[in-house]
This record gives structure tokens, C-alpha cells and sequence, in this order.
């Protein structure tokens, strides 16, 4: 009977570790399926990211790409146009020098008022006038240094005040010949110059610079420098917007951007090599570069 009893147990206990490792098995295969299920997800989600980041990146790609080429085109079309003009003007200028040398031939002269009605010729003479002022600040010192840094902060002050309006025919700002006082600006413009050399040892456009001592520079452009070369001061010089840093050195250093970003200016530039001799003949200009040069300050 007691081996009875224990074959009895005995069977009991191996159809519990037998029913035990079944559900065990049926555990772990359900777990292994969750398992595989979550990693079949996550991956599929990361495929699907990383087709969505592809997708972007080659949507960013082509846009670069469409850009940089409408820009090239954009700057291909000013530089044809820019070319186009002047081939167009030196063809009107050899027609005019081919008419003009057809009637000296013929005994009627050179004949020069033409030229003088040209408001063209004023308002290249007008901008010649102003470079040459500003040429001669620039050129200050005995020693041949040059302040080419405060020659762009005086034009980003002209600009607005004179060429553009010049440009834009208003004929009130129209200077024909050399101001008697034009001296007298490049004199005291070569003061100032001197005067921030003294106390500022670096560049004016370095931003920090710029911003400290632009003020005085358009002060004393304002206040001082165009009222004597046009007998009075104007209230819009002091609301005028002048050009930023950023701008003047765009000017200075993107010459291809300028008829594009700077047109007034970039045509006024264009009229003053267009008429270069008739403006050095009739301004006074050689006169006064020649004066400018002999009064040049000592470096500090």
C-alpha cells in the first residue's frame, strides 16, 4: 500500500511539473511573439523617420539647388544688362564723336553746348566733384597714409544726401564747377581724420568703431561740410537714412550687386566715367587736386 501511495503522488507530481513546463512554454512563446511584434514596430517606425528625414533632405537639397540657380541667373541678367548698356552707350558716344568730327571738318566747331545742356554731364560733374573732395580727405597725411575706412563713412552719409538726389533730378543739389569752399572741407575733413587717428587705432569699420565715432562723422558732414559747399544747410540732410555698415561694405565689395542694390549711385558712377573729360576740362577739377595736395596734415 505504501508504494502504492507513492507511485500515486509520485504521478501526481510529474503531471504537475509537466503541466507547470507547459504553461512555461506557452509563457515564453507569447512573450518571444510580443517581443518580436515591438521590435517589428519599432523598426518600422524608424524606417518610416527616416524615409520622412530622407524625403526632406532631398526636398531642402533641390530648393538650395533652385535658389543658387535663380541667383546665378539673377546676377548673369544684371551683367548682361549692365554690358548691354554700355555697349549701347559707347556706340551712342562714337556716333556723337563721328558727328562732332564731321562738322570741325565742315567749319562749325566743337560744338560743347550740347554737351553743357546734357543733364547728364551736370549731374556726373556734381558726383565727380564730391569723389574728388572725398579722394582728397582720404589722402590726408604727409607720410601717404590713407583713411579709405572714413572715406566709406562719409559716403554712406553722401549717398542719401547728395548722389541719390542728384541722381533722382533734383536739380537744387547740382554743383558745375568746384565750390571755392571745397578747400576749406578738405581741410578741416583731414582735421577730423586726424583727430580720430589720434584716439582710435583701430579701423571704422570694425562694428564696435563704426557705431562709436559714424555720429560725428555725419555731424559734422551735415553741419559743417555741405553747408559751406552749398551756401546753407538743408533740414532733410538730418532725416536722411543713411547706409549701415553692412551696406557700405556691400558697395565697396560686391561691385557685381551694385545695379541691382545701389542703382542711383551705380548709374551716377557710370555717368562720371562716361563724361570724364568734358568734367575734367570744364569743373576745375585738376586745379583743385593739384592745390589739395600740397596741404596734407602730419600723421599723428
Amino acid at each position: 500500500m505504501a508504494i502504492q501511495r507513492v507511485e500515486i503522488h509520485r504521478s501526481r507530481v510529474t503531471g504537475n511539473i509537466s503541466e507547470m513546463n507547459t504553461c512555461l512554454q506557452i509563457a515564453d512563446s507569447d512573450f518571444q511573439e510580443k517581443i518580436t511584434s515591438l521590435r517589428i514596430s519599432i523598426e518600422k517606425n524608424i524606417k518610416q523617420l527616416e524615409d520622412r528625414h530622407r524625403w526632406r533632405m532631398n526636398t531642402l537639397r533641390r530648393q538650395t539647388v533652385l535658389l543658387e540657380k535663380r541667383s546665378n541667373d539673377l546676377l548673369e541678367a544684371v551683367d548682361r544688362i549692365v554690358t548691354a548698356e554700355k555697349r549701347e552707350d559707347a556706340k551712342k558716344i562714337k556716333e556723337l564723336e563721328q558727328k562732332l568730327e564731321l562738322m570741325e571738318r565742315n567749319g562749325l566747331g566743337k560744338p560743347f553746348p550740347i554737351l553743357e545742356d546734357n543733364p547728364g554731364v551736370e549731374k556726373a560733374k556734381t558726383i565727380a566733384i564730391f569723389d574728388s573732395i572725398l579722394f582728397a580727405i582720404s589722402n590726408w597725411s604727409n607720410d601717404g597714409q590713407t583713411a579709405h575706412d572714413i572715406e566709406l563713412a562719409c559716403q554712406s552719409v553722401l549717398f542719401p544726401a547728395v548722389y541719390e538726389r542728384v541722381m533722382s533730378g533734383q536739380s537744387d543739389y547740382v554743383i558745375e564747377k568746384v565750390p571755392p569752399a571745397a578747400e576749406e572741407v578738405v581741410k578741416r575733413g583731414r582735421e577730423l581724420t586726424q583727430h580720430i587717428r589720434s584716439i582710435e587705432e583701430s579701423s571704422l569699420i570694425t562694428p564696435g568703431v563704426w557705431v562709436k565715432h559714424h555720429k560725428l562723422i555725419r555731424e559734422w558732414i551735415v553741419g559743417d561740410a555741405l553747408p559751406l559747399l552749398y551756401g546753407a544747410r538743408d533740414p532733410k540732410w538730418d532725416e536722411d537714412d543713411v547706409l549701415s555698415l553692412d551696406e557700405i561694405l556691400e558697395w565697396r565689395d560686391q561691385p557685381a550687386s551694385r545695379a541691382l542694390h545701389f542703382p542711383l549711385i551705380f548709374d551716377g558712377m557710370e555717368l562720371v566715367e562716361r563724361f570724364r573729360d568734358e568734367i575734367r576740362e570744364t569743373t576745375g577739377l585738376p586745379d583743385f587736386t593739384k592745390a589739395t595736395m600740397n596741404t596734407r596734415l602730419e600723421a599723428p
